[in-house]
């Protein structure tokens, strides 16, 4: 591998336009069907959300949401019913009906007799956000994907009681950022052991790592055993870098919008490759640093059930 040349920080880049949703064009011309003027279901009585999934959706989980945040809103007093887009009809009749990622969006807009819409936002974005089509739909989520719902996590992400190794460097998934990182830092300290979690394996990597096996248990238990983490851009509802934090590991992540939102001053962001090299080089030296990140990920994130708690009641005050 060529050695690696600093340089100075790169703007960060547009992503490219999604996919056309196939109703937009529709919506563009005749605009948002007005709301209902129907009264939302009283407090203590059955709450009936209608879940409306984007073209090429079968499951919430097609479009990115956590199946234990839907159970969790479920406990929360809401009936959560899934429709799809092509036929959004019977929604109507719902509380609030929400789209599931922003490629559902434009049905649930054009959608008349609606009391009350909203988009769960996803890893996908929507597509010319400038037209202004979006401007007329709340927007539920975490932080980095436009809401501002509490950070959650899978169950099974939770400090275990391992032996956590002061020697091992964990590369969670196959993201170009992590893979550099570890390379260059074994290349720095060869003495140091590297594993990868989050890929199938065998796995052809261009430096010698120990495979975790797949699975939520697996994951965790490679999350809790070592001392540096390295996670892939912070995506979608379930970033791996939380889960990380949630298992008590010190992350070093790739610096952009949604890791800040994300993460903030909890874990160490860096630009480029090398960067990160210098990142988990002071996290591996600086025993108190590495102490206060792993408090800090714990004590943030928590299970679906405080997410549901605060959605549910959201979902009532629309």
């Amino acid at each position: 591998m060529p050695g690696l040349r600093r340089r100075g920080r790169v703007d960060e880049r547009e992503g490219h336009e999604p996919p056309v949703p196939w109703d937009l064009p529709a919506l563009l011309r005749n605009g948002p069907a007005e709301l209902d003027c129907r009264a939302a279901a009283a407090d203590g009585e059955t709450f009936a959300v209608a879940l409306v999934l984007g073209s090429g959706h079968a499951t919430p989980a097609d479009a990115g949401l956590p199946g234990q945040l839907l159970a969790a809103l479920e406990a929360q007093g809401m009936s959560v019913g899934v429709v799809p887009a092509e036929t959004p009809g019977g929604a109507a009749a719902a509380d609030v009906v929400l789209a599931a990622g922003w490629r559902a969006a434009p049905a649930v807009l054009m959608l008349p007799g609606v009391r009350a819409r909203a988009v769960l936002a996803t890893a996908e974005p929507p597509a010319f956000p400038g037209t202004g089509w979006t401007t007329d739909l709340p927007v539920l989520g975490p932080p980095w994907l436009g809401g501002d719902l509490p950070i959650g996590t899978d169950e099974a992400y939770r400090a275990l009681p391992t032996h956590r190794r002061d020697d091992l460097l964990l590369v969670h998934g196959d993201d170009p950022f992590g893979m550099l990182v570890a390379d260059e830092v074994q290349a720095r300290r060869p003495d140091l052991d590297l594993a990868v979690s989050g890929v199938p394996l065998p796995v052809a990597l261009p430096f010698a790592a120990i495979g975790v096996e797949r699975g939520a248990e697996a994951t965790a238990h490679g999350f809790s055993s070592a001392t540096v983490g390295l996670a892939p851009p912070v995506r979608g509802w379930r970033p791996a870098a939380l889960a990380m934090q949630a298992c008590g590991l010190a992350v070093v992540a790739p610096d952009d919008a949604a890791a800040r939102a994300a993460l903030g001053d909890t874990a160490s962001l860096a630009d480029d490759p090398l960067a990160g090299a210098d990142a988990v080089e002071q996290l591996l030296d600086d025993f108190p640093l590495r102490a206060e990140r792993s408090l800090a990920g714990i004590t943030r994130t928590g299970g679906w059930d405080a997410v549901a708690t605060e959605l549910a009641a959201t979902l009532r005050a629309l």
